[in-house]
Parts: structure tokens; C-alpha cells; sequence
């Protein structure tokens, strides 16, 4: 059995307005919209370098599903971090964190509250670690 891809599907009551904001401050980019006749996006996918996520144009219904925390890898993360601080100075971010399993990772909360994770580098957990206690 192969796989391909996991493409992540997010739903946004304002799609073009999620859409512009990805694009605009995390850098991401570009995205297809489809409209479907109507006069916003119902459909989306946006490029994450050589990856894509698909968007919604609409809230989730009940259960399909609650939460995500989006992990994208990034080669110099403290530019990175400057400049998508600079793009929005609203939305919650936090510092540059070393973590105790590797990498070097910042959070920013974008305005519909997914939480967007960056990495630079690979997690290396200890063997006997323990997560989530």
C-alpha cells in the first residue's frame, strides 16, 4: 500500500478572507477559487511550497471534526517569524522556542483560530519521553 499526500481541509466562514490572510501574512500561496456561480469562494486550495491545503468556504457542520494545530517546517525561522509579525501585529504570536524534542518553533493563532505552528528542524524525542502528562 502506498500514500500519497495528506491534504489538511479547513473550514473558514469567510474563505476569501482566510484565503487573503494566508496569503498576505504567512506567505503561503498561490490559491485556485472556486466561486461555484456565487459571489465568494466556496472551494480553495492554496500552495505550502510542495504542499496544499484545501479551505472551505463555510463553518463545519457537527461532526466533522473539532481543532487543529498545522505544522509547517520553515529553513530560517526567526526571519520567517519577523516577517509574519510584521504583516500582522494583531494576531496572537508567540516568541521563538527551543523544544525540548528538537526544533525550534513559533505559534500564531490566525483571526478564525487555527492555530499555525513553524518549525526549523526535526523532532528528536528521548526514547523514554513522556507527552501529554
Amino acid at each position: 500500500m502506498a500514500f500519497g499526500e495528506v491534504i489538511p481541509y479547513l473550514y473558514y466562514d469567510d474563505a476569501d478572507a482566510a484565503l487573503d490572510w494566508l496569503e498576505r501574512v504567512l506567505e503561503f500561496g498561490p490559491s485556485t477559487r472556486w466561486r461555484l456561480g456565487g459571489p465568494s469562494t466556496k472551494e480553495a486550495d492554496i500552495l505550502v511550497g510542495e504542499s496544499r491545503i484545501s479551505v472551505s468556504g463555510r463553518p463545519p457542520r457537527v461532526g466533522e471534526g473539532a481543532g487543529a494545530l498545522l505544522i509547517v517546517h520553515v529553513d530560517d525561522i526567526d526571519a520567517y517569524r519577523a516577517r509574519v509579525s510584521a504583516a500582522d501585529g494583531n494576531a496572537p504570536i508567540s516568541a521563538v522556542q527551543k523544544q525540548p524534542y528538537g526544533p525550534l518553533t513559533f505559534t500564531i493563532v490566525d483571526p478564525w483560530g487555527y492555530r499555525w505552528n513553524f518549525w526549523q528542524g526535526e523532532s528528536d524525542p528521548p526514547a523514554d519521553a513522556a507527552f501529554g502528562e
